[in-house]
C-alpha cells in the first residue's frame, strides 16, 4: 500500500540531548517546539487551549523487538500493548501542558522527547472527547502494586579542589578524593576516572552475584575479586579495550560449585554496567572449597 510522504512542521527544543537523558514518560521540565514559518498560520487560536497532542518522530530510534519487556513490570508484553519507543513506524506521541506560545514558538510541558526531534502534527486536548475515564488499561492494572518504574536515576556531583585533585559527592555517601593517575600528572593516592571505572564494573559484577546467590538459595563463605584494564592508545586515543575480572570464592559443599559458577557468570551478563560498555568484559571466576 501506498501512503503519502510523512512531513515535519516543526522542530523540538529540549534539554534532552540523548535517549538516555530523556525520562520514560514526560516530566515538569519545559521543552518548546519550533513551527516552522509555512505553518504558523496553522497555530491560529491555540491559546485558548491548555493541554496538546503532539505527534513527532523517533528519529534515533534502532530497530524493534514484538515482545519486550517494560519499564513497569518484569514480565514480557507483545511492542503493541506497550508504549516502547522501538518501534516499526517510529512515531512518537505526548499530551503536554501548554505553558505560553510567542509567535512560532510553543512552550509546553511534560514532552519526554529529546532535542531535535521531528514534529508531524499537533492538536488540541479535548477532555469530553479524548478522556475516557473508565478504559481499561489491561496489564498495566495486572502488575504488582507496590512494583515502581524500572528507570532509576543516579546523581553524583565534583568539585575541584587544588591542582589536579577533586572531591567526589553524593547524597549520603562519604566523600572520594579524586583525581588524575599518575600517568597524567596525579597522584597515587587519588581514585582516579580510571580506577572507579574498574571499580564501577567489579562492583556492579559482586553485587549482582550477590543478589543472585540470594534469589537461588545459594550461600558462600567468602568473595573477592580484581579487576585489570589496560588503557592504550588507538587511533590517537587513550581507552580500555578489555577488562578482565578475577572473582575468587570460598564455598563449604563442593557440590555447589558448578551452580555457583553459573551464577558468577550469570552476574557478568546481568550487571547493568557491564552490559553499558562497549568493550569486552572477561570473567575468570577460581572456586575453592574452605
Amino acid at each position: 500500500m501506498r501512503v503519502n510522504s510523512i512531513k515535519t512542521i516543526g522542530v523540538i527544543k529540549s534539554i534532552y540531548k540523548t535517549r538516555e537523558d530523556a525520562p520514560s514518560q514526560g516530566k515538569e521540565d519545559i521543552s518548546e517546539i519550533e513551527i516552522f514559518d509555512e505553518y504558523i498560520d496553522g497555530l491560529k487560536d491555540i491559546e485558548g487551549f491548555s493541554h496538546l497532542h503532539i505527534f513527532y518522530l523517533l528519529h534515533k530510534s534502532e530497530g524493534f523487538s514484538l515482545s519486550i519487556t517494560t519499564p513497569w513490570d518484569t514480565e514480557k508484553h507483545g511492542l503493541f500493548a506497550t508504549r516502547s519507543p522501538n518501534r516499526p513506524t517510529p512515531f512518537g506521541y505526548a499530551i503536554v501542558e501548554l505553558v505560553e506560545r510567542k509567535n512560532n514558538i510553543l512552550k509546553v510541558k511534560g514532552l519526554d522527547a529529546i532535542d531535535c526531534t521531528p514534529v508531524i502534527d499537533i492538536k488540541p486536548y479535548i477532555p469530553d472527547i479524548d478522556a475516557k475515564p473508565f478504559a481499561n488499561v489491561g496489564w498495566f492494572s495486572e502488575r504488582k502494586r507496590s512494583f515502581t518504574p524500572r528507570v532509576y536515576e543516579y546523581r553524583i556531583e565534583t568539585e575541584w579542589k587544588d591542582g589536579k585533585e577533586g572531591v567526589l559527592k553524593a547524597s549520603q555517601k562519604h566523600d572520594i578524593r579524586i583525581g588524575c593517575p599518575p600517568e597524567f600528572g596525579g597522584k597515587p593516592v587519588y581514585w582516579s576516572p580510571e580506577h572507579l571505572f574498574l571499580a564501577s564494573v567489579e562492583v556492579c559484577i559482586m553485587t549482582t552475584f550477590l543478589d543472585l546467590l540470594e534469589k537461588n538459595n545459594c550461600k558462600i563463605s567468602s568473595y573477592k575479586s580484581e579487576a585489570v584494564g589496560k588503557a592504550q592508545l588507538v587511533n590517537g586515543t587513550f581507552k580500555f579495550e578489555r577488562i578482565g575480572v578475577k572473582p575468587v570464592v570460598i564455598i563449604d559443599d563442593s557440590n555447589t560449585t558448578d551452580k555457583i559458577k553459573e551464577l558468577l557468570f550469570k552476574s557478568k551478563n546481568e550487571c547493568m554496567v557491564s552490559n553499558t560498555l562497549n568493550i569486552k568484559v572477561a570473567l575468570k571466576p577460581e572456586i575453592r572449597r574452605r
